[in-house]
């Protein structure tokens, strides 16, 4: 830090400090310009900086990189912190230091409306790359902003619900992306949710902001409401939340000037609260023009004399660079789920191309909502394709968007070489504000791959969506893509990927099911009464299907590639894990086909006994992500991933049984045998249960290659709370 801040907080009226705990207007905060003091300009993301306006009609246009699902697919944090560095340059091109992002929530239901914003159904994989946007982000000057603290999987009634989720899966799922960004990505800014957890909303819960973030993962950035959440003064103020977003002030600026003269907050609170606001601005080298000394006598009251921050002429620059890199990272992001040799296709040896559907000429980019901006450019696959295929190929064309239109395109389909179906959903069907209704395609879709399927064997389906949607069709498919929302270079990459000219190198990160009612949360969603009962637990996404034993379309982290790979069998760099040790599992990687590919190996723990909970155990999924690695490979090249596993990868958290003592003299006998001490935590903490686990590395949760196993030492004292996760 180069600024005294303690010297600068104590210059500052009280007033003053109060006013700049609430926004100025939308995008920005107060300034002390009497103090040298800017205020800041924040921007939503995450898939693009839209600049300081709500409204994304008419604002300048941005970037637009593939959004968060897509960003999971590839399986790639260097690949998201390259993306996540072009936002904040473009954030920068906006004069905002603030970008909203990254969305962290997990895919905990298909039809949550913002699914699409947040990266995966596994909290490692959501977790690690989360960092990686984070370090992308900051290391161009901007602060990251890791939202929404916690438990905001769902938009019914999402500024009343309260999300009612036992200790375990709070910590064990829906906590981890967080603490991660926290712990390892030194994120500067955290956003509250607008929901209530377990009774309580976030931005007055003391646990979850203070206990938690602050004490416990020791986050000295700022925390800041989403906006318009409800907040009450004095708790939100006592909890640790900095600034209420935003302006005009509801509950904190003078408000909280007055909880702080009426005695009911502390100064010294709000002090803390203005330190880690000045430490933000000096984080960014806003304060160098700081002084101490005030120009006059400080006696202004109110916010008179508080600065806002001027509005920049906006020059985004659509930068040729940025195009070329966002082509190829999108490709990386699409998922080729199924092909029977059909794909790549030989461009040469056709004569007839039909192309259908709604999204076969503008692909479907971005959800709806907040992460909506207006694109540098939108590119149709049907003119490139027209242009990449020549003029010796004749490609028909029909969006078959009804009953008609279904009949036409099956006709044209019969007479092709090959037959390309584009359906998906769009923007004002996954959108935050509201959740979805069905799993369906919208409209004839349905009918219309079944239609073409029928009529041509040779039928590529490519489907356009930032969730899961039924694919009741799938086996009649010669070949399947997942091209989840990619962003402005969505079709060029399509493109590159049908004919070849680039690897479908993503692979699913969220489970798609067969049907909806074999969801995990199903029963459970959106929620009733003012609850959202998490009552599946621990079992998110393909932790549910594999405990249940249910079938599934496509496993979490699926995907097939142009070339083939040999997994090697693991070695390890002990088969014993002891008190504070680390193991490295090395494992080797062949590309065996013909054609540079990509390849990503996973790494699961399975706990003894297979997840099932012998008396006085606690009760653990079959498996869990605990590595990923993605290769690139030339044909017969060979390189060797390692994962780096400490005793938190084997953990599990256990909360302190509070009832036990009380309970124990109102037995009417002593238990026999007596239960073990893990039966009843007088402490709660990460725990690693003793026993023989079993490392399983394959290409999908389904397809495991190679097993081996581990003796781990584990016990009944929980790691030391400074342990940083795995």
């Amino acid at each position: 830090m180069t600024a005294d801040l303690a010297t600068l907080v104590s210059a500052m009226t009280l007033d003053e400090k109060a006013a700049l705990t609430a926004g100025a207007d939308n995008w920005s905060t107060f300034g002390v310009p009497r103090l040298g003091v800017p205020g800041v300009v924040l921007s939503d993301g995450p898939v693009g900086a839209r600049g300081a306006t709500v409204d994304r009609e008419s604002a300048t246009t941005s970037v637009a990189i593939p959004s968060g699902t897509a960003l999971g697919a590839s399986f790639d944090p260097a690949l998201v912190a390259r993306l996540s560095a072009i936002v904040a340059r473009q954030a920068l091109d906006k004069g905002a230091r603030v970008l909203l992002a990254p969305t962290v929530n997990l895919h905990r239901h298909p039809l949550w409306g913002r699914n699409f914003e947040g990266f995966s159904e596994d909290p490692l994989l959501s977790a690690k790359l989360a960092v990686a946007y984070i370090q992308g982000v900051q290391g161009e000057g901007v602060a990251a902003t890791v939202k929404h603290f916690v438990g905001n999987e769902a938009e019914h009634e999402r500024f009343t619900c309260s999300t009612d989720v036992d200790e375990r899966a709070l910590r064990e799922c829906y906590l981890v992306p967080f603490e991660h960004a926290v712990r390892h990505g030194h994120v500067m800014c955290v956003m509250t949710a607008y929901n209530r957890v377990n009774g309580e909303h976030v931005p007055d819960q003391d646990r979850l902001l203070r206990q938690i973030l602050r004490d416990e993962w020791g986050f000295d950035g700022l925390v800041m409401s989403d906006w318009w959440a409800m907040l009450r003064t004095d708790d939100a103020a006592r909890a640790g939340l900095d600034l209420e977003m935003p302006g005009p002030a509801r509950s904190f600026g003078p408000a909280l000037a007055a909880a702080v003269r009426a005695g009911r907050v502390a100064e010294a609170d709000l002090d803390a609260k203005i330190r880690r606001l000045l430490a933000l601005l000096d984080g960014l080298g806003l304060l160098d023009g700081a002084r101490a000394v005030p120009t006059d006598d400080g006696s202004k009251g109110g916010t008179e004399g508080l600065g806002v921050v001027p509005r920049p002429e906006e020059h985004p620059q659509d930068r040729a660079e940025d195009r070329a890199a966002l082509r190829r990272a999108a490709a990386d992001c699409i998922v080729l789920l199924r092909n029977d040799g059909l794909l790549p296709l030989d461009p040469g040896a056709l004569r007839r191309v039909a192309l259908f559907g709604a999204r076969s000429e503008h692909p479907s980019i971005m959800g709806g909502g907040s992460a909506k901006v207006r694109p540098h450019y939108q590119l149709s696959l049907l003119e490139l394709l027209r242009e990449r295929l020549g003029p010796g190929v004749e490609v028909l064309h029909e969006a078959a968007t009804d009953e008609t239109g279904v009949v036409a395109a099956a006709s044209a389909a019969s007479e092709a070489d090959l037959a390309i179906v584009v359906v998906g959903t769009a923007e004002a069907i996954e959108s935050e504000g509201y959740d979805r209704t069905t799993m369906d395609l919208p409209g004839t879709q349905d009918a219309l791959v079944r239609a073409v399927t029928a009529a041509n064997p040779r039928t590529v389906v490519v489907v356009t969506s930032g969730a899961p949607v039924t694919m009741s069709w799938a086996s009649e498919t010669a070949a399947l893509i997942q091209c989840f929302f990619s962003g402005q270079e969505t079709a060029s990459a399509l493109l590159d990927v049908l004919v070849g000219d680039a690897e479908p190198g993503g692979r699913l990160p969220t489970t798609l099911p067969l049907r909806l009612e074999h969801t995990p949360a199903f029963g459970n969603f959106p929620g009733e009464a003012s609850h959202v009962r998490y009552g599946e637990g621990l079992l998110v996404g393909y932790r549910w299907y594999e405990a249940r034993h249910l079938p599934v379309a496509f496993p979490f982290g699926h995907g097939l590639s142009y070339t083939s790979f040999e997994i090697g069998a693991p070695t390890l760099s002990s088969v014993h894990l002891g008190s504070g040790g680390r193991v490295l599992v090395d494992v080797p990687v062949t590309n065996s086909g013909a054609r540079r590919g990509a390849e990503v190996v996973q790494c699961y723990v399975a706990p003894p006994g297979g997840g099932t909970a012998a008396p006085g155990a606690r009760f653990r999924p079959v498996k869990e992500l605990r590595g990923f690695a993605k290769v690139w490979l030339d044909p017969g090249e060979s390189t060797v991933v390692s994962f780096d596993l400490g005793e938190r990868s084997f953990a599990h958290y256990d909360a302190a049984d509070e009832d036990w003592a009380e309970l124990v003299p109102r037995r009417p006998h002593e238990v026999y045998p007596p239960p073990p001490p893990s039966a009843h935590r007088t402490a709660s903490g990460w725990y690693v249960a003793p026993g023989t686990y079993e490392l399983a590395i394959g290409r999908s949760s389904a397809d495991i290659a190679h097993s081996v196993l581990l003796a781990v030492d584990g016990g009944d004292a929980p790691l030391d709370p400074a342990m940083l996760p795995d």
